[in-house]
């Protein structure tokens, strides 16, 4: 008997796999995300740097190349790594993890409103 409790055991953890490492979460606003942990930290960099008036055109083309995201508010990621308070996210159905800041991303984002419900107001 116990060894029918132990091959159903076995077949839903194959079937369901280990729990997954990421952390389902959201983007808070509009926010930049690059894959390179350098082109962000440079995002984030003080404005009083002297670099920092090329980086509108720098991070112009960065996200016409695809290395840098615009996540959107309320935009589902999952929480791949983090480095200190910079941390990579990966959008929903994306396979490439990019970095951000961790301020901009929501670990625990309200449910979206049931049909016929409606949304709550922020408070702010």
């Amino acid at each position: 008997m116990y060894a029918r409790y132990a091959i159903v055991a076995i077949t839903l953890f194959a079937t369901l796999g280990p729990a997954r490492e990421a952390q389902a979460a959201a983007a808070r606003g509009a926010v930049l995300a690059c894959r390179e942990l350098a082109d962000i930290k440079r995002a984030f960099h003080p404005a009083s740097d002297k670099a920092a008036k090329d980086d509108a055109a720098y991070f112009r083309g960065k996200l016409s190349s695809g290395q840098c995201v615009q996540l959107m508010r309320d935009q589902k990621v999952d929480v791949d790594q983090r480095d200190g308070p910079l941390w990579c996210v990966r959008p929903s159905g994306a396979l490439d993890c990019f970095w951000t800041h961790e301020k901009a991303i929501d670990l625990y984002p309200a449910p979206p409103p049931q049909p016929g419900e409606q949304p709550s107001k922020k408070k702010g």
